[in-house]
């Protein structure tokens, strides 16, 4: 029998949760190691079987309305003569009486040896499926959360890297000189668990808790729980767009162009020339004449020729109408901005399908509903009506930017581009009503143009393909750094009510990320600085890290959060702090973290030259460099020094410039037109190393500019 006999049982199951004897009843198919357990009506036959089982027992009265069988008194443990067991029966009886239970049963089972107890389940994330928890178990698994987890399929090669992530996995390879437990039939029973939850997707969750690993690696199962949920239907989504038309067209129309300039119509085709499009560029509008310093058509029929992109500036009725002129036409890209779709009850959500139906089956790609559009400054295409970049001149980079806000979005691209460092490629997806999240990450990832990808993320439709989208930028080497919103309760609420987007739980995308090697980013505003670090850094060969600094306070603080991220100060070799001795002043201490000093940061070719000794020293991986009170002239001068000497090196070079940014912008511009990024805190500068390290495995990228 197998896990299709499961299946049919559990789709005869009304929806709800089931307890230990239920679970056991619907899970016997597979043969499961649980604990044997023996019904009994009365005293006397519990203590006769417990005789046959051999003293010490276990008695438990099971059902499915109490869950929690310890919390309710439900369980007597430990039962080592005749009386206790006839005692406990009846104790037992009277406890469900007094619960007011009508299906429970009370069972008799061997009291379990003593061993290692450890929970394997799954909980079925709306956007991800399945997603095993494997981790330290029994009473208090809520308690101490010592739990890894994996969206399935999980191997035995997975379940054993999960076990060693935990905080309690000194206990299971040997703490202290206690015997290291063996875990390889435990491994092998979570990728059978794992199995189970592709293949019955009627079931929700399961708890098999406390699983029992004895001294001689036999897994005993003591208790489980199964929650049954209907299937529904899934409506299919259609993949594989062609983006080009949205992010590299050779002409672009602007439906909705306006002459009031505040109208988003107006400012998309302001953006369009402000920022340098070389296609061809109509206005439309039904009045016709002159917008914007350009001739405009009436309709987009009047136009010579189908342009590559359409962009639609008008509100969310009138848009879909034109959305399916556009259809007629063969457009093949369409922007739509207007929001009030998905995102807006019931009246948009049925827009939403009009808009959606317009499209299926056609050559027209659709971005949007709901944003604010697409830029790209290697084709200097400013396709938005955001005034985030008013103002300043796209700057080509390898980084791009996919953003399920579009607010969030023209924010950090300002933040990037007064900064000093370009931004690429960027989108915001808006609703997604058909491409989505996933086709950008492919779409992006194939480009020669593409170092790295940054995304501001709420929640996807398909988690399928948004897993291999991050496989296949992980395969071509293009690191992805991911900020996940709505994480919480509360903050799924407001991907709800802001985009209309499912956000699956934060624990199921924090498991995706690790699992296709994507960064989580933990600050907003830190995204696109670690994105670009990824992009356009040299890639460590490991983590060991040396800390160059003109503060010993600033370099002791930082070297606490290298040890807080996982990473290690680096030891440097004899000769190099013999080098070192003899540049910097006497008085100065040359081990990791470095401080040169005032006397020595202001000493000419002094940072130059220790950059350069650290760098080349064979046990330093990464540089980080604290800067602080440094401005003016000096700030260019020790910029420069810095940016010198890492050209010499294919080792990473990080800079955190503590002083505020007026006082020394011309030293930081320099260092971000080096290629050097300058962090205002060593917190995110330290983050970043450790992103560097983490995506070491995609291999080396693009060196300094």
């Amino acid at each position: 029998m197998t896990a299709t006999d499961v299946r049919a049982a559990a789709r005869r199951l009304a929806p709800g949760g089931l307890g230990e004897a239920s679970a056991r009843d619907l899970l016997a198919p597979l043969d499961l190691p649980f604990v044997p357990a023996t019904p009994v009506r009365s005293a006397d036959e519990a203590v006769a079987v417990a005789r046959d089982l051999g003293f010490p027992v276990v008695l438990k009265a099971l059902t499915d309305e109490v869950l929690h069988k310890s919390d309710a008194g439900l369980v007597e443990l430990g039962l080592a003569t005749a009386d206790a067991v006839s005692a406990a029966h009846d104790r037992l009886v009277e406890r469900v009486a007094a619960l007011g239970v009508n299906d429970a049963r009370v069972v008799v089972q061997p009291m379990a040896p003593p061993g290692t107890d450890l929970i394997l389940g799954w909980v079925r994330d709306p956007t991800f499926g399945p997603v095993v928890v494997a981790g330290l178990g029994g009473v208090t698994v809520e308690l101490f959360r010592d739990v890894a987890r994996r969206v399935a399929p999980v191997t035995v090669d997975d379940a054993d890297e999960m076990l060693r992530s935990l905080r309690c996995a000194p206990l299971l390879t040997g703490f202290r000189g206690a015997a290291p437990v063996d875990t390889k039939q435990f491994g092998e029973l979570v990728a059978r668990v794992s199995e189970l939850a592709l293949a019955v997707p009627e079931l929700s969750e399961l708890d098999l808790n406390p699983v029992r690993v004895l001294a001689d690696g036999t897994c005993v199962v003591l208790d489980a729980r199964v929650v049954v949920e209907p299937v529904a239907a899934e409506e299919p989504r259609g993949s594989g767009y062609n983006l080009t038309a949205l992010v590299r067209p050779r002409s672009i129309a602007v439906v909705g162009a306006s002459r009031d300039a505040t109208r988003p119509g107006a400012r998309v085709l302001a953006s369009l020339r402000e920022h340098g499009f070389a296609g061809e560029l109509h206005p439309v509008n039904p009045a016709g004449g002159e917008v914007g310093g350009l001739p405009a058509v009436t309709s987009l029929g009047e136009l010579p020729g189908v342009p590559d992109l359409v962009c639609i500036a008008l509100p969310a009725k009138a848009a879909v109408e034109s959305v399916r002129e556009c259809v007629r036409l063969g457009v093949p890209g369409v922007i739509v901005f207007a929001s009030g779709f998905g995102e807006a009850g019931a009246e948009g959500q049925a827009l939403d399908a009009e808009l959606r139906a317009a499209v299926a089956g056609s050559v027209t790609t659709l971005c949007g509903p709901n944003t604010i559009g697409v830029v790209s400054a290697h084709h200097r295409m400013a396709a938005t009506f955001s005034q985030a970049i008013t103002g300043f001149p796209l700057r080509e980079s390898g980084t791009c930017l996919i953003a399920q806000s579009g607010a969030v979005a023209g924010s950090l691209v300002s933040r990037e581009l007064a900064d000093g460092y370009g931004i690429g490629d960027w989108v915001t997806v808006g609703n997604q009503s058909q491409v989505d999240v996933a086709d950008y990450l492919e779409h992006f990832t194939t480009l020669d143009t593409t170092r790295s990808i940054a995304v501001f993320l709420e929640g996807v439709p398909d988690g399928d393909r948004f897993r291999r989208a991050l496989a296949a930028a992980r395969v071509r080497g293009v690191p992805v750094a991911v900020f996940k919103t709505g994480v919480t309760e509360a903050g799924r609420r407001a991907v709800s009510s802001h985009s209309g987007a499912l956000a699956g739980s934060g624990e199921a995308y924090r498991a995706v990320l690790a699992q296709e090697g994507a960064v989580q980013v933990t600050e907003l505003t830190g995204l696109l600085e670690i994105a670009w670090t990824l992009g356009n850094t040299p890639r460590p060969t490991g983590g060991r890290v040396a800390v160059v600094t003109t503060s010993g306070g600033a370099g002791s603080a930082t070297a606490d959060l290298i040890d807080q991220h996982g990473l290690a100060l680096a030891a440097f070799e004899e000769r190099t702090t013999a080098e070192l001795a003899v540049v910097l002043p006497a008085f100065a201490h040359v081990d990791d973290p470095l401080d040169i000093t005032a006397e020595g940061t202001f000493a000419e070719g002094t940072v130059r030259r220790v950059v350069e000794l650290v760098t080349g020293d064979p046990g330093v991986d990464l540089v980080c460099v604290v800067l602080t009170s440094i401005a003016g002239e000096d700030a260019v001068r020790v910029a420069r020094q810095i940016a010198d000497a890492a050209d010499g090196s294919a080792k990473p070079v990080l800079v955190s410039w503590l002083v505020t940014r007026s006082l020394a912008a011309d030293g930081m511009a320099l260092l971000a037109g080096r290629g050097i990024r300058v962090f205002t805190e060593p917190a995110r500068m330290v983050a970043a190393a450790a992103a560097l390290v983490s995506s070491s495995h995609l291999g080396s990228t693009r060196v300094r500019h």
